[in-house]
């Protein structure tokens, strides 16, 4: 039998630097993600721990496992923050991006990547970095709120463009450095 899904798979050095591009992409949405929710549990985390003396062990566990299925969805994670309208339309595009580039980024796309001519190549990768840039944002702004909510000192430099720059640079770069 033959897998005519793998048919058109070939693997080329181009063809993995884009694809590392992509790994990493993941890396900075699923960061995004799991931070967004963990700052969503935050609340109910630390009304846990204050409990945990008047718990048995199995209570316990369950009150775990019962904080760790509230907001298992970023959506909602978002909206049980509750935040303002200028934070809610930056998280909003944060999860909008998250979405896009873990559902539907490489779709149409996989086995052409080789084929890209460079005009086409420049505006894939100039929309994936849009993409990639609002997810930072949004986890820039999480990571903030969380260290805030910890008492945690927070970071100045974390907010600027040249974080950004940076943080993007690393997402896409597509060459080894030598």
């Amino acid at each position: 039998m033959i897998n005519q899904l793998f048919d058109n798979f070939e693997r080329s050095e181009f063809s993995d630097e884009i694809f590392s591009v992509f790994g990493r992409a993941l890396a900075v949405a699923t960061r995004f993600d799991a931070s967004t929710k963990t700052l969503a549990r935050l609340p109910l985390f630390k009304l846990a721990i204050v409990s945990r003396s008047i718990l048995s062990d199995d209570e316990y566990n369950q009150l775990i496992q019962s904080i760790l299925k509230k907001h298992s969805i970023l959506n909602n994670a978002i909206k049980s923050l509750r935040p303002n309208e200028d934070i809610n339309n930056l998280l909003t595009n944060a999860r909008d991006s998250r979405n896009e580039l873990v559902h539907e980024t490489t779709l149409g796309c996989i086995e052409d990547f080789d084929s890209f001519n460079q005009p086409e190549l420049c505006q894939f990768l100039e929309h994936f970095k849009g993409l990639v840039l609002n997810v930072i944002k949004g986890e820039i702004l999480i990571s903030n709120i969380i260290s805030i909510q910890n008492d945690e000192p927070t970071s100045h430099y974390k907010t600027s463009h040249d974080y950004e720059s940076k943080y993007v640079n690393w997402v896409l770069e597509r060459f080894e450095k030598k």
